[in-house]
């Protein structure tokens, strides 16, 4: 009986555990592709499999990917060759310019938008 009082008991604080993700792409332009691939490749791990709630994942990256007259496929990042479209989906909360060390810090502060 004991066994099982504790395992409900891990149960019920692993369910109430609230996990947060920060992912950033800190650079940008078509030569640095992967990276931005890899955020949006990542947050799909989080969110899709992971089970992390969107509002619980940030999301920084130029985003000028994507829509970059070098890109083959206009609208789409893929990262891996043959992959499926990995940017579909993908929140963008900061983006060109506003993803800076300021805001950054601000993140990982919890402070609110400025």
């Amino acid at each position: 009986m004991v066994i099982i009082i504790a395992i409900i008991t891990i149960a019920i604080c692993v369910a109430e555990q609230t996990n947060w993700a920060v992912l950033i792409a800190g650079s940008r332009s078509w030569a640095n592709y992967r990276h931005q691939a890899d955020v949006c490749h990542a947050y799909h791990v989080l969110h899709d499999i992971g089970g992390i709630p969107e509002e619980q994942i940030i999301v920084m990256m130029a985003d000028d990917i994507a829509d970059n007259d070098d890109n083959p496929y206009p609208g789409t990042i893929i990262n891996v060759p043959h992959g499926k479209n990995v940017y579909k989906g993908v929140p963008r909360d900061y983006t060109g310019d506003d993803v800076n060390k300021h805001n950054f810090q601000r993140v990982l502060l919890g402070e609110s938008r400025s």
